[in-house]
């Protein structure tokens, strides 16, 4: 699995899709994921939408829900270094 990270505020187009697909076959990954802070235009959702299989794209929300569904069951060691705590709200139904 080959992973991109992502920090500019701007969203990030299909030509990072692109060049994910490059390092895919330059290494002969499996799996690639870009991880954008600025998340994804519509062009380059709708490569990696071609590319299911092969291409995941997480934007802030999608890395969040990641995180907190498999949270619990993380090594203690990076619990601590990315302490999370639970917090209940209520919400208008």
């Amino acid at each position: 699995m080959c992973v991109q990270v992502k920090s500019q505020d701007k969203a990030l187009d299909v030509k990072v899709v692109r060049e994910l697909q490059g390092v895919l076959s330059t290494f002969g990954a499996d799996l690639g994921l870009i991880v954008a802070w600025g998340g994804f235009t519509s062009s380059a959702d709708q490569e990696a939408r071609r590319n299911f299989f092969k291409i995941r794209l997480w934007d802030p929300d999608k890395l969040i829900t990641q995180l907190v569904s498999v949270y619990d069951r993380l090594p203690e060691d990076i619990q601590k270094d990315l302490p999370l705590k639970r917090v209940w709200t209520l919400v208008q139904g």
